[in-house]
């Protein structure tokens, strides 16, 4: 059973991720949705493969729908979640003891995702619903978020790419 990031890379045709990791899209629903208050519509739902490696990460970001993370191979992975109070929480994905096999970020919500060790590689699945689009999706500036947040700075300083 191989075991290593690249293999899960080049079988499953992942691509640089411009949150941090490495994805490929595998489903786009032809459904059709409409948010409430919205006009416009939007596929359902859509999902991806997502691969983190080592001290790779995906930096603090948020979308307009809702996210859920399916755990499938390797390390655990942490899912730091700042709520609209400025809590934090983390939320382990992994097939231990400690952890979940799926999590739900509700949308506009800020979050991060590491791999605690820094080592090794973790494998996952992103729905997200209504469909993803980038026109949806914000990447943190670090400096915004330590205005609002100044008591989560390591974590902000650590997993903030701008």
């Amino acid at each position: 059973m191989p075991a290593n990031a690249q293999y899960w890379i080049n079988h499953l045709q992942l691509r640089p991720h411009p949150e941090g990791g490495y994805y490929k899209e595998v489903f786009r629903s032809v459904n059709e949705v409409t948010r409430a208050g919205a006009v416009a519509p939007k596929q359902a739902c859509t999902s991806i493969y997502y691969l983190l490696e080592g001290s790779d990460f995906s930096g603090f970001h948020r979308l307009a729908s809702d996210e859920l993370w399916y755990f499938h191979k390797g390390a655990p992975l942490h899912i730091h979640v700042l709520d609209s109070e400025g809590n934090h929480t983390t939320i382990e994905l992994s097939d231990t003891d400690t952890g979940s096999l799926q999590a739900v970020i509700p949308p506009h919500t800020w979050f991060a995702a590491e791999l605690p060790a820094a080592t090794g590689f973790t494998l996952v699945s992103c729905a997200v619903a209504p469909g993803f689009d980038f026109a949806e999706f914000e990447m943190a500036g670090k400096d915004e978020l330590l205005k609002h947040y100044p008591q989560h700075e390591k974590l902000l300083e650590r997993l903030c790419r701008e």
